[in-house]
């Protein structure tokens, strides 16, 4: 099995103000959406729930205030910025190289983490995820779409703000895709869910910051906390100051990437 370079994985102690602000920025963005796609869905208040890769979310709580009768459980490799809910069992655990903390599950939900992992390695962790759902169960796949080249919608200097974000835009892509991650993943995880047998359907998502806002925090962020590999892929020192820079600015508007919430339902038992 390939070996995951996950890019955001080991993070230099100089950086984790930075990766805490990413997290945060990424629950700011996200977590709205993925709300009201649970309780649209809807489930019974006795399900039984996992929460992949939690992070900074709300999902988990979210499900703990749903399945007020069942049980929730939420992983991640670092718990440390994981929000805490006295009906939330946290488990530290990585979703590629540990068994899964309980099987028979009627909801799992597991965003922005799989894109991240080689192809080997997404498949497998996605076949894993699907057999443990129980009949009619629901797993959640939220990827993004990224379109950070045409993301500026207004600024201080248009032309300046386009440049700066196409630049953004290539050396992030460069930066993932030599980690392992599929950029075309947010639209083939439907593809994906299919071929193993679940009934999928796909919902997006995008909203529009101003400097400063979530949306605009996550690449200020992201950029501080990948600076050398932004700067390895082509992005200047300077243009990568630039970049954070004009993301501070009250004057700049953007939409954010197209977010992909995949809902696949597993079959009943005949």
């Amino acid at each position: 099995m390939t070996t995951s370079t996950y890019l955001f994985g080991d993070t230099p102690p100089d950086t984790r103000s930075d990766n805490a602000m990413m997290l945060d920025a990424l629950a700011g963005m996200l977590d709205p959406f993925s709300r009201r796609q649970l309780r649209r869905i809807g489930i019974r208040p006795d399900a039984r729930c996992l929460v992949v890769a939690v992070g900074a979310s709300c999902i988990a709580a979210t499900l703990a205030e749903m399945a007020a009768h069942g049980e929730v459980t939420a992983t991640d490799i670092d718990l440390a910025p994981c929000r805490r809910h006295p009906r939330v069992r946290l488990v530290r655990h990585n979703i590629v190289t540990d068994p899964l903390p309980d099987d028979g599950f009627d909801l799992i939900h597991i965003r922005l983490l799989l894109a991240h992992l080689p192809a080997d390695q997404r498949s497998a962790v996605l076949a894993r995820l699907v057999d443990t759902l129980t009949p009619g169960g629901l797993l959640i796949v939220e990827e993004f779409e990224p379109t950070w080249r045409t993301s500026v919608l207004s600024a201080p200097n248009l032309d300046h703000a386009d440049r700066l974000f196409a630049t953004y835009h290539q050396a992030f892509g460069t930066a993932l895709t030599t980690s392992g991650n599929d950029p075309a993943w947010g639209r083939r995880a439907h593809h994906a869910m299919r071929g193993l047998g679940l009934h999928v359907e796909t919902t997006g998502h995008t909203g529009t910051w101003t400097g400063g806002q979530a949306g605009c925090l996550l690449p200020y962020a992201t950029a501080g906390v990948i600076r050398d590999r932004l700067a390895t892929a082509g992005m200047t020192v300077d243009d990568i100051d630039a970049f954070r820079d004009l993301l501070l600015h009250p004057d700049l508007v953007v939409k954010g990437n197209l977010v992909l919430s995949h809902v696949g339902r597993a079959p009943t038992s005949s």
